[in-house]
């Protein structure tokens, strides 16, 4: 925050014009510039002079215009969090860049630059209307995320397809646009397919379109709009689908149970076992215990996915309940604290106004004999007043310090013990899951040595009927289930590998559960202590910066201050 003799003391030509010899040297925005653009479009009259007395507040300023000084790149805007309008009109600026902060912009005038690219605006997801006319730009793109966008103008530019018509059907808020003066609007047709294909614009190169011209034109481009509508519908189902399955894959991840809700896992156990896989297709019998195996297997997999999904609801519930809790108490403290700043306001304004009276005169209160001009007293006595102002402020500061520094060590104790009862909470949901993984996986590995059991006697039975009619077994599965032996070694084969799938998936099941909730309890820890810390030393810059702010009020009351704090001093 700049005050009023800071912004009398800098140069209305720093980081602007730098003398005509330098008209047509560029440059950039900088903090000086912003500061004496700021003060030039201030308010005029009484508002202006209120203005300048408060203090320039860069981060509060909605709207300001860096036209025509030949600027070349853009900075420093970073600082204004909260603008709302912003035009940088003729300029040179070739890039656009560093505009990431400003979140709140909805109106962004960029005409008549150098710039050849649309990029790195769509971070400016609140912008309504965006003007680039003037430039060289020759695709329209990269403002995918600008949903809110309404108005639009390219004018003057270097657009020659017309691919943009298509790109702007997204923008559902879209009433006008403007490419005027692009090599794309000289070809024919081009106005009836842009006013056919963009069915949401009212106004066309700032004219409002006629309805019999929209009629008109929806009419020539009837099939194509037909066909776009169709395959913009299926996209849109497609995108739907997507989002809700990524939407599923989120959930499922969290709760670590994702590939188990279906037939993932056991599709799984047979992906790299080609033995087992031929081993089901011997016979109907072995089919059918293939699938008994699958329906069982299946069935526990899903029974834990849902479980799974219930503890994980529990556990949001729980994480939920925990940060409204501790938020509610951090209000309560941070609205303490706000009253308390409150009266440091209040005690400061008074007792500033006791040090002006302290300078000029004696207070109106002392007995007659003392009731004299104070500007005609030794300067000891003057020293004596402020040094008890001086006294009285800094001990209620230390004061207010305390009762800070009280509540917020109260709050970091209260916040430890929740930590502490939500990590007890937690742990306990925790442990239920991993109880419930184990009995789970036990459970499948259980049915893989049924089925193990099952098809080597079915598939013994099937080998002895070969012997039996003296038939010659199919030559595929001789090297697997030529005669007893390699059968056992098959099944064997294929045992391990379905166990060390099922295995592995628990431990890696139970470890991802485990690693969640020591990264959780260690992250609220961290955070609480850095939060406390934070706090501690914003209570002590707070306090210091009044303190600064009664030495600076010393220094600048009247012409005897100087030596009075230098008395002081000595």
């Amino acid at each position: 925050m700049l005050n009023r003799n800071e912004m009398a003391a800098l140069s209305i030509h720093d980081g602007l014009d730098q003398g005509d010899d330098k008209d047509d040297e560029p440059t950039v925005i900088n903090y000086t510039c912003l500061i004496n653009l700021i003060t030039q479009q201030a308010p005029r009259g009484e508002a202006g002079r209120l203005y300048h007395e408060d203090g320039i507040k860069l981060n509060e300023i909605k709207e300001i215009r860096v036209e025509f000084l030949r600027i070349l790149k853009i900075d420093h805007l970073w600082i204004m969090t909260n603008l709302v309008k912003l035009s940088l009109s003729h300029n040179k600026i070739e890039k656009i860049e560093n505009l990431d902060a400003l979140v709140k912009l909805c109106e962004l005038d960029i005409s008549f630059n150098s710039i050849k690219i649309m990029e790195n605006l769509n971070c400016l997801s609140k912008l309504e209307i965006l003007l680039l006319a003037g430039n060289q730009v020759e695709t329209v793109e990269g403002i995918g995320n600008l949903t809110n966008l309404t108005i639009f103008s390219i004018a003057n530019n270097k657009i020659q397809g017309w691919e943009h018509v298509l790109y702007l059907r997204q923008f559902k808020n879209l009433r006008s646009v403007n490419f005027t003066g692009n090599p794309c609007t000289l070809q024919e047709n081009y106005n009836d397919y842009l006013i056919a294909f963009l069915p949401q614009i009212i106004y066309f190169s700032y004219s409002m379109i006629r309805e019999e011209d929209r009629i008109k034109a929806m009419k020539i481009h009837r099939r194509s709009i037909a066909k776009i509508e169709l395959d913009e519908a299926k996209s849109q189902s497609t995108l739907e689908e997507e989002h809700a399955l990524n939407k599923k894959s989120a959930i499922d991840s969290a709760a670590f149970v994702d590939h188990l809700d279906g037939d993932e896992m056991f599709l799984l156990l047979f992906l790299n076992d080609k033995e087992g896989t031929a081993l089901k297709n011997i016979s109907d019998d072995t089919l059918a215990v293939f699938n008994e195996y699958k329906t069982n297997f299946s069935t526990v997999c899903h029974e834990f996915y849902q479980f799974g999904i219930e503890q994980h609801s529990l556990r949001e519930k729980e994480i939920e309940m925990f940060s409204a809790i501790v938020e509610e108490a951090r209000d309560a403290v941070r609205d303490k604290a706000r009253r308390i700043i409150d009266s440091i306001e209040k005690y400061k304004n008074e007792n500033f106004a006791k040090f002006n009276v302290g300078i000029k005169e004696f207070d109106k209160k002392l007995d007659a004999e003392s009731a004299v001009d104070q500007t005609d007293l030794p300067i000891d006595v003057k020293i004596a007043k402020i040094q008890n102002i001086t006294e009285n402020f800094n001990e209620f500061l230390s004061s207010i310090w305390t009762k800070l520094v009280y509540s917020e060590a109260v709050l970091h104790e209260q916040i430890e013990d929740v930590n502490e009862t939500f990590k007890l909470n937690i742990a306990d949901m925790k442990d239920i899951f991993v109880e419930s993984t184990r009995k789970s996986f036990s459970r499948m590995r259980n049915i893989l040595v049924e089925y193990h059991d099952t098809i080597q006697r079915v598939i013994a039975s099937h080998l002895n009927d070969f012997t039996q009619d003296e038939l010659t077994m199919p030559s595929q599965l001789i090297d697997i289930c030529g005669d007893i032996n390699i059968l056992s070694n098959t099944l064997a084969s294929s045992h391990d590998i379905h166990l060390q799938i099922i295995d592995s998936r628990e431990d890696e099941t139970i470890s991802s559960v485990n690693k969640w909730f020591n990264d959780l309890v260690t992250r609220l820890r961290k955070h609480e202590n850095s939060r406390h810390r934070h706090r501690i030393l914003e209570i002590s810059h707070v306090l210091q910066y009044y303190r600064e702010l009664l030495q600076k009020h010393i220094l600048t009351t009247n012409d005897e201050a100087l030596d009075v704090v230098a008395a002081l001093e000595g």
